[in-house]
């Protein structure tokens, strides 16, 4: 991890701590970090960066050793007291000893027997939530999942041209939310705080910067 990226890292979990900390009294923490091993390196330093009880998603999907790579960094978490969860595959969440399991949108209608499991053994789930069609049909299913992230909060360059929700369509989908929430996409120190008065645990991102 370069210096700026562990700079942005140390900032944004100040910026957290005071924005949504005294909402953040459950098993939530204020700070949800997804990977990128082409912006950030090694995970594995995102983990060492981070305060203790953050969300670390291993969101890189395609990644030569990719099931050697989360083991890893599983045991790392453990080790430092962050939470470590892993996109889009539930048995490799299980098997690694994760906190969790991250289901991209589009794959949660067909994989609600999978989830229901992962659930059932322990793993926390979370989903990204980008239309209020997609709130609503969580709404309906409101055990299906323990936490969503409305994307994208702001333009972000993970997906450049996107439109984007802002604070007004980011509290929108709060409201459509039975779940905890975060908000993901675009979050710097000056975006994260226009949605101080939304009702979220936290934000979520890969930058901050």
């Amino acid at each position: 991890m370069d210096r700026d990226t562990k700079a942005a890292l140390g900032e944004i979990a100040r910026h957290t701590a005071r924005w949504f900390g005294p909402r953040s009294r459950s098993q939530w923490p204020s700070l949800f970090v997804m990977t990128d091993h082409e912006v950030q390196g090694n995970a594995a330093d995102i983990i060492d960066a981070v305060p203790r009880g953050t969300i670390v998603c291993l969101r890189d999907y395609v990644m030569k050793g990719r099931a050697a790579y989360a083991a890893r960094l599983a045991l790392r978490s453990r080790e430092r007291g962050v939470r470590f969860i892993v996109a889009g595959d539930v048995a490799l969440a299980l098997k690694v000893g994760a906190w969790g399991v991250h289901m991209p949108e589009a794959l949660v209608p067909a994989s609600i027997i999978a989830i229901q499991s992962a659930r059932r053994r322990g793993l926390k789930v979370t989903t990204p939530v980008h239309t209020a069609a997609a709130a609503a049909w969580l709404a309906r299913r409101p055990t299906l999942c323990d936490a969503a992230l409305i994307a994208p909060a702001f333009a972000t360059r993970s997906h450049p041209g996107a439109p984007s929700l802002g604070p007004l369509g980011t509290a929108q989908l709060r409201q459509l939310l039975p779940i905890p929430a975060y908000a993901l996409g675009g979050i710097t120190p000056t975006t994260g705080a226009r949605l101080a008065g939304i009702p979220l645990c936290g934000i979520a991102g890969i930058r901050f910067a």
